[in-house]
């Protein structure tokens, strides 16, 4: 059965499903192969290797294509009109004018001006065998280096430069591979590490500790005034999140205000040297206080009082609480202290 396909056909796909950080890491490294290649040329060649670079290319890359071609070589002649190859020490970098050519980007030496020799020039067109002349270079212009000796260490750098960016590219091909094939996240939660929260939200507050983690996760200084909102079983570890906020707190040298109704933290941060207050009226550490003090004006007392006395959902029962609220403000507004309010 023929298989169908479903739907048009995308004559362009994008974005592209190949691995393009890898090919940009090869592109980048081209590119920096060539900038290595051309500063060995520029900088660690003589004149002469420059000027025979092409022609050494080319009859040593042509052998197995050509055995021979047509090439000129670069020659002088004395006064005589006497013909020799130019040597590494017969040439210089300067340029020499040429009759019916393009001038040559070299000019004679003091040593051959010095030996007699009068003019530099291209020879005529002869044909040559490509090994043969490949060898001649190699032995009398290069030293014996071939081409890949000649730019080796180009050439190193250049996969060297490629090799070390494959730990930046092959991890977002990989990356961009998931995502294309599940998807990306646009909203909604995701899972980080402690070091990469504290990255993206600059982490450098209040600290907790997270299991089977080093780094403690850092909620940024500037939300430290806002709510933290803990949510656990009983046993959970709520109590043991709130000291560990409370150590930190401490050893800044900050204030904290803690209602603890089970006396849990009073017994290990109250130290009394350091002017901590208790306020609970059956501890005999709660300074004075009665609930007068707080008046500022009449009104307040019935706010003290339906603080006190509050309201149910029963109706029937407001007799019982308007009564009582209304007696104890009006028995706040005589001063009373404690002990009065009690009797």
């Amino acid at each position: 059965m023929p298989e169908t396909n479903w739907g048009r056909k995308e004559t362009i796909i994008w974005p592209p499903h190949s691995p393009i950080y890898t090919f940009g890491a090869v592109f980048l490294a081209l590119i920096l192969t060539g900038l290595f290649v051309y500063l060995r040329f520029e900088f660690a060649l003589s004149p002469l290797e420059q000027f025979y670079l092409p022609l050494y290319i080319t009859t040593s890359t042509s052998p197995s294509l050509r055995p021979s071609g047509k090439y000129q070589m670069l020659m002088m002649s004395d006064r005589k009109s006497r013909a020799w190859y130019a040597r590494q020490v017969d040439v210089a970098a300067g340029s020499t004018p040429q009759v019916n050519s393009k001038p040559i980007p070299l000019v004679l030496s003091d040593s051959a001006r010095q030996h007699g020799m009068i003019y530099l020039y291209r020879s005529a067109p002869n044909i040559y065998k490509n090994s043969a002349l490949g060898s001649y270079l190699k032995q009398q212009v290069y030293g014996g280096a071939s081409i890949v000796d000649l730019f080796q260490w180009p050439l190193i750098f250049g996969a060297l430069a490629f090799l070390a960016q494959l730990p930046l590219s092959i991890p977002k091909d990989i990356h961009r591979r998931k995502e294309m094939k599940y998807g990306r996240r646009l909203k909604g939660p995701i899972l980080v590490t402690p070091k990469q929260f504290n990255k993206a939200f600059e982490g450098t507050g209040i600290g907790l500790k997270v299991d089977r983690c080093r780094k403690m996760l850092r909620v940024p200084q500037r939300a430290e005034d806002q709510h933290f909102e803990i949510i656990g079983d009983t046993g959970s570890g709520k109590t043991t999140i709130i000291m560990q906020m409370l150590r930190q707190i401490q050893a800044r040298g900050h204030s904290a205000i803690v209602h603890d109704p089970a006396c849990e933290f009073i017994e290990r941060f109250y130290d009394e040297s350091r002017g901590d207050i208790v306020l609970n009226p059956l501890d005999r550490r709660c300074p004075y206080w009665g609930p007068s003090e707080e008046l500022v004006r009449r009104a307040e007392a019935r706010t003290i009082a339906a603080s006190l006395f509050q309201r149910t959902t029963e109706k029937k029962d407001e007799f019982f609480i308007d009564s009582p609220q209304k007696i104890f403000a009006h028995l706040l507004l005589e001063l009373p202290t404690p002990q009065q309010l009690v009797e």
